[in-house]
């Protein structure tokens, strides 16, 4: 057991980007791992004997074969998917011998990981996990969020981050810290977002941290918000 039952799971985000992933099984549970994967930049590896058909533009390794010992060899993270149970449990051994990050998928309180329901805006991530306890439970949690935070919170998160950057290479003098952030939402940032307001936000933005800090100055488009 990789899991124990008085452990609390420690969520973080990976930065995938160009770190091999391997997928043993290309069922339909592992084709949704290598979307996921692909979107994260990583570079991945299928293994099983059925070839996908990909788009040109996708560009993986497919080893068209069933596991073997040995093929974990190099891996930053590995998803076990296939619908035998001797294959999924030797690969999660291999794993667990060479200190590889799995997730069995058929056997979750045998993974080191386990994948959240996630809702995306923008830079922004919202992530909603039962620790693989009720993956349906995270979705339904995840659908009744999106209809909460919508694009203007990613959009949000871009201006905040500009905001950041400028204040980074800037005198002291400017005030950053969670008290200012939260003073923007409560005067109602993301509804002036979400309407497209511009002369509005240049206003607040002026307000709080002076000049230089208008959408222009902090190069942030938000146009598309009105449309």
């Amino acid at each position: 057991m990789r899991n124990e039952p008085h452990c609390r799971p420690y969520p973080v985000v990976l930065n995938l980007t160009g770190r091999t992933v391997i997928i043993v099984g290309a069922g339909q549970v592992g084709q949704r791992k290598l979307h996921g994967a692909l979107a994260a930049g990583a570079r991945v590896t299928i293994i099983d004997p059925q070839k996908l058909k990909l788009a040109p533009d996708v560009h993986i390794e497919q080893i068209q074969r069933p596991y073997r010992s040995g093929d974990l060899a190099g891996a930053h993270l590995v998803f076990i998917c296939t619908n035998r149970e001797g294959s999924n449990a030797a690969a999660a051994r291999e794993a667990r011998q060479l200190g590889i990050w799995a997730c069995r998928c058929d056997r979750s309180e045998q993974s080191d990981f386990f994948l959240p329901a996630v809702l995306q805006r923008g830079p922004l991530t919202v992530a909603v996990s039962t620790s693989a306890t009720s993956p349906a439970m995270s979705g339904l949690l995840r659908d009744q969020l999106s209809g909460t935070v919508d694009d203007s919170w990613g959009t949000a998160v871009s201006l905040i981050a500009a905001i950041r950057r400028k204040w980074l290479t800037e005198p002291a003098g400017v005030q950053y810290n969670q008290e200012v952030l939260r003073n923007l939402l409560n005067q109602e940032l993301i509804p002036l977002i979400s309407g497209g307001q511009l002369e509005d936000i240049d206003q607040l933005l002026l307000n709080q941290f002076g000049k230089g800090y208008s959408l222009s100055d902090l190069q942030v488009d938000i146009s598309h918000e009105a449309s």
